[in-house]
């Protein structure tokens, strides 16, 4: 179930075996190890009704050990991040916490080219309305994620590029899509809207392009290629879709990132190794993501 403990457990697991399988000092795959936790906690977990810190994906790290069992490297498999998270949070639930974490440091020095804001002026992170955990500083957990990225060789330009990118996704979710007129179903965009323009430039795209193909679809018979105008329920399931596929794939990079700095010397010979899961438990909402589905179903059986 979930909140019965598996994520606490598993960072305890981790520490333990970081502890015992280290060096007389701590090594830096030891360290490099240990913050993995609080980057893939900001990027992969979130408040649900039911636990304020609940793992939203299913990872497992194989911590490997030489002769001497000692920590020589590790590598981390994610599977079943739930996405929807993303575009929609049920009632006193809150979306990643990275948003929020982003949010508390929206006057920090460096940040201020993403133009944020407190969390309950964008739609993706309000929806909840309950945006704080008690006895968590979101100003303070970012310093740890950001310290923590550090400590796994990312480069400050690289932690700048992906706070750009999940900025982009708060303006994105901003965006204003209404009616193009009353006699028409079609929908629109208004020219010069701030939200996208900042979405498109953080993104490094088009504004006009974004725009176009979000209340727009491209339909191919043959050999014509025909634009066609679609509706605003369809040009909202279009933004949130691009929206969750945008995060994927950023989540995706930072897996890799962490992956590449825990192999060692750029091999894993994995005689003797220790795993470590930790999935996210059954749980049931009002409206239930496939990936939920997915875990109860696995659960259950």
């Amino acid at each position: 179930e979930s909140g019965a403990g598996k994520t606490v457990s598993a960072k305890y697991a981790m520490r333990y075996f970081a502890s015992v399988g280290g060096a007389e000092a701590e090594t830096q795959i030891e360290k490099k190890v240990l913050a993995s936790n609080p980057i893939m906690e900001a990027i992969g977990n979130a408040k649900t009704t039911r636990n304020d810190n609940s793992s939203r994906f299913g990872k497992y790290i194989q911590i490997v050990f030489d002769k001497q069992t000692h920590i020589v490297g590790a590598s981390m498999r994610t599977y079943l991040l739930e996405k929807s998270r993303v575009v929609f949070q049920a009632p006193s639930e809150r979306n990643y916490h990275i948003f929020y974490q982003l949010c508390s440091a929206a006057d920090a020095p460096g940040m201020e080219d993403l133009e944020l804001a407190e969390a309950d002026e964008f739609f993706y992170t309000k929806q909840g309305g309950d945006m704080r955990i008690p006895n968590v500083d979101d100003a303070a957990e970012f310093v740890r994620t950001r310290e923590a990225l550090g400590t796994l060789g990312i480069s400050d330009a690289d932690q700048h590029q992906m706070f750009c990118v999940l900025a982009a996704l708060l303006h994105l979710g901003n965006v204003e899509i209404s009616l193009k007129s009353r006699r028409a179903d079609d929908a629109k965009i208004a020219e010069g809207d701030s939200s996208a323009a900042t979405a498109a430039r953080l993104l490094g795209v088009d504004p006009d392009q974004l725009t176009k193909w979000i209340v727009h679809r491209k339909i191919q018979t043959g050999k014509e290629v025909f634009t066609k105008p679609v509706t605003v329920p369809d040009a909202v399931r279009s933004r949130d879709a691009l929206a969750k596929h945008i995060y994927a794939r950023c989540f995706d990079w930072v897996v890799d990132s962490v992956n590449q700095s825990l192999v060692h010397s750029g091999k894993l010979v994995q005689s003797t190794f220790i795993g470590v899961l930790d999935i996210y438990g059954f749980e049931t909402f009002q409206t239930n993501s496939f990936e939920q589905f997915c875990i109860n179903y696995a659960n259950e059986k």
